[in-house]
């Protein structure tokens, strides 16, 4: 394992206790690896309707600003700028679900070579894993944060957009009724 530091508070523990404590944290682990999972899967999805829904309201769009008879190019444009923030949301998603560094539970049999050769006890070796764990655990935290803002700004940029479609869509139906009377 890693040369522990000499202050770690852990290598006080017996080994039971230490294998418990790398029970939980291999569980910690596996939870945040499942939890992560989930929230790509929740990015991509929304990423996808994002995209469609672009994709749908630029052809709407073209068809509305190239219509022969009576084009509406403010309905037009209010579309096109509503299928470029979706457009934005559904990148910022995708960025949000985009391959990072993730710690895993468990260590390859090699990193133990050096305290067999060292003869380290299992208690100082057990205890090193757990502080290799609490960095994990913390990598992972940091990494999920930085992913979760992103969705998140991915989430508010969709909403923006489409807030500001309806908002301009009411203004239009507002003047144009009011023009029709």
């Amino acid at each position: 394992m890693t040369n522990a530091a000499p202050s770690n508070p852990l290598s006080a523990a017996d080994s039971v206790t230490l294998t418990e404590i790398l029970r939980q944290a291999e569980l910690h682990l596996q939870a945040q690896l499942s939890a992560a999972i989930a929230a790509d899967q929740r990015a991509y999805t929304f990423a996808g309707l994002n995209a469609a829904t672009s994709v749908l309201l630029i052809g709407g769009s073209y068809s509305l600003v190239t219509q022969q008879h009576d084009p509406n190019l403010f309905i037009g444009a209010v579309s096109f700028f509503v299928a470029v923030g979706l457009f934005v949301a559904a990148w910022l998603a995708v960025i949000s679900a985009r391959s990072v560094d993730f710690e895993f539970a468990g260590s390859q049999p090699g990193v133990w070579s050096q305290d067999l050769v060292e003869r380290k006890p299992l208690q100082v070796s057990l205890a090193e894993q757990c502080q290799n764990y609490d960095e994990a655990i913390i990598a992972n935290r940091n990494t999920m944060a930085s992913n979760s803002w992103m969705f998140n700004a991915a989430v508010n940029v969709a909403l923006a957009s489409v807030g500001l479609g309806a908002i301009a869509y009411l203004y239009w139906v507002r003047h144009f009724v009011a023009a029709l009377t």
